[in-house]
């Protein structure tokens, strides 16, 4: 999976615009298992019981014909060829939203709902974006296979029934971010939480999919080819970079990039027996509340005037790691490479398949109080 090529200057400062594109094949893996019946391609679910639709209208953009369909949370425009796909929208929207504010710590309803253009052709997306973005749309009109979010919309086309919904997991929680935090996210953590957030199984003849963060075969497979081709970057070049400035070196590293971030979110929920978790946890609440640059000021592991200005301004860097996580930083970078070194040495595709951890969970460390 890739982000687009470098953002506008404005949109990259709010984190306005998100995008992301699904390689043309899955990265190669020969320790892979054949998918089960229920991660197959064209798996989707039955007709729900009670129908998350609240209502239907015939929806036109141009030339451009489909459909709009308003659930609780949400209002989908569809244009595809594929009625199942179309179909199962409404079903796997309203349980990724559920899982945006449960996955990792509650979190709020969004204040408005969601709008999402899931387009039947690649034409028809490329319309739709240049009439989007206008003079920023040149960079995605470049991207392989995938779509973006500006402003709270996100704008997809199908590629597969899978591959298109994973991409709708993963840029439902950039919309679900844009419209509900008062604080953006770092970037890192942004594209971590929104990778976290792809893995899902959907079993035959399930009414909805069950959302499970370790069930990410393509970000798992390209950790490990990372680490084997000897590619992986340090957690500092992770914390300070972005998509867009990895893609700058190659699309590889890029989709190294995604898999390091779906790693390391990983490890900040689960990893050093849960030292962190309740960090993530104010982290995420601050973000939701506004209340990021009052914690960065009033936080001891900043102590300079110019390195708290810094941690404001930015969307990238450590310091939230040590506002949050950690005033150490060096013992939080140990303990994420070891977390990705056993994430690397371990085969454990049946695990990955059934969404759990791959690796035996840590004994738990010695508490140790998050920074104040």
């Amino acid at each position: 999976m890739a982000f687009a090529a470098t953002l506008p200057a404005t949109l990259r400062s709010a984190l306005a615009v998100a995008a992301l594109a699904l390689p043309a094949c899955a990265p190669a893996r020969s320790a892979a298992p054949p998918a089960s019946p229920g991660s197959a391609r064209g798996a989707l679910p039955v007709e729900l019981v009670t129908s998350p639709v609240t209502g239907t209208r015939q929806w036109r953009w141009n030339s451009t014909e489909g459909i709009e369909i308003d659930t609780r949370h949400w209002v989908i425009r569809s244009s595809l060829r594929n009625s199942a796909l179309s179909g199962a929208l409404p079903a796997f929207y309203e349980a990724a939203l559920r899982n945006y504010r449960t996955g990792l710590v509650p979190l709020p309803a969004p204040p408005r709902p969601l709008e999402a253009c899931v387009f039947g052709t690649r034409d028809e997306w490329s319309r739709y974006t240049q009439h989007r973005l206008g003079a920023d749309a040149a960079p995605y009109l470049k991207m392989g296979r995938g779509g973006f979010t500006s402003g709270g919309e996100a704008v997809l086309y199908d590629i597969g029934p899978r591959d298109t919904l994973a991409i709708a997991a993963h840029e439902g929680w950039h919309q679900y971010s844009q419209t509900t935090f008062r604080h953006s996210l770092p970037v890192w953590l942004e594209e971590g939480i929104a990778c976290f957030m792809e893995g899902f199984r959907q079993p035959p003849g399930a009414p909805e999919p069950s959302f499970l963060p370790w069930r990410n075969p393509e970000r798992y497979a390209e950790l490990r080819s990372a680490a084997r081709k000897e590619r992986l970057a340090s957690l500092r070049e992770v914390l300070e970079g972005s998509p867009q400035s990895f893609l700058e070196f190659s699309r590889d590293s890029q989709l190294s990039y995604y898999a390091q971030v779906w790693a390391l979110v990983h490890f900040i929920r689960d990893g050093e027996g849960g030292r962190y978790r309740a960090g993530l946890e104010q982290l995420l609440a601050d973000a939701v509340s506004g209340g990021i640059p009052a914690r960065i000021r009033s936080s001891p592991a900043i102590p300079d005037a110019r390195g708290r200005r810094l941690a404001e301004q930015s969307k990238a860097g450590i310091w939230l790691v040590l506002a949050y996580l950690d005033d150490d930083y060096d013992r939080f970078e140990r303990g994420y490479d070891r977390f990705v070194g056993s994430l690397v040495e371990s085969n454990a595709w049946d695990r990955i398949m059934r969404g759990e951890s791959p690796i035996a969970p840590a004994p738990a460390p010695q508490p140790a109080a998050p920074p104040r």
